[in-house]
């Protein structure tokens, strides 16, 4: 469920540039995300003409992720230590030393590391006020719902049973709703 004013065409053209994807930069970021066009994870921002369809606003959400295995640059730090303790003649490397080492290092092999990316598809009921998702993991869930407050200044809250059976039956009372048992899927012994 989408709670906030609905953009018009442009502003949410406006927030879907301002927080597109955009590739890795060199240094030590593990993790970027932002919008791109549903059709191709490689088109951002997405394509204005994509983007609205009917009463629908359809995107999707790219998420990259790169990271070196840890044995991997424990491995480098380790023969670089030993390297740099021949080359310097030294009996030990501090702790600050080999933190800064460790970082070097990871930079190096980040930039060799292809990312890895996750695509979730999003359809923005504009009339209706519900967003539908691809999304299914709790952290493709929080990304989305805080670059979706970002972007478009709306928060997004999940649909749970009892909100949609008040939405879809509003002349319900609540009450009502709140006291209906659980159906048991279970069929009862004896009985076939």
């Amino acid at each position: 469920m989408v709670l906030g004013p609905v953009p018009d065409p442009e502003d949410l053209q406006a927030g879907l540039e301002q927080d597109q994807f955009r590739p890795f930069q060199d240094g030590l970021e593990e993790e970027r995300l932002g919008w791109c066009d549903w059709r191709n994870p490689l088109i951002t921002p997405p394509e204005r003409e994509g983007v609205g369809q009917e009463r629908f606003a359809v995107f999707s959400l790219r998420m990259d992720t790169r990271r070196v295995p840890s044995v991997l640059l424990k491995a480098h730090v380790d023969l670089r230590a030993q390297q740099l303790l021949k080359e310097k003649d030294l009996a030990f490397l501090g702790r600050e030393a080999r933190i800064s080492l460790q970082d070097e290092i990871k930079v190096e092999l980040l930039k060799k590391v292809l990312p890895v990316p996750k695509v979730v598809e999003v359809a923005w009921d504009l009339k209706g006020g519900l967003l539908w998702t691809t999304a299914s993991s709790a952290k493709a869930q929080g990304a989305l719902a805080s670059l979706f407050m970002k972007s478009f200044g709306c928060e997004v809250h999940p649909l749970a049973p009892l909100v949609l059976a008040g939405r879809l039956c509003p002349s319900l009372p609540v009450e009502s709703l709140m006291g209906l048992d659980p159906f048991d899927l279970e069929l009862e012994e004896g009985r076939g």
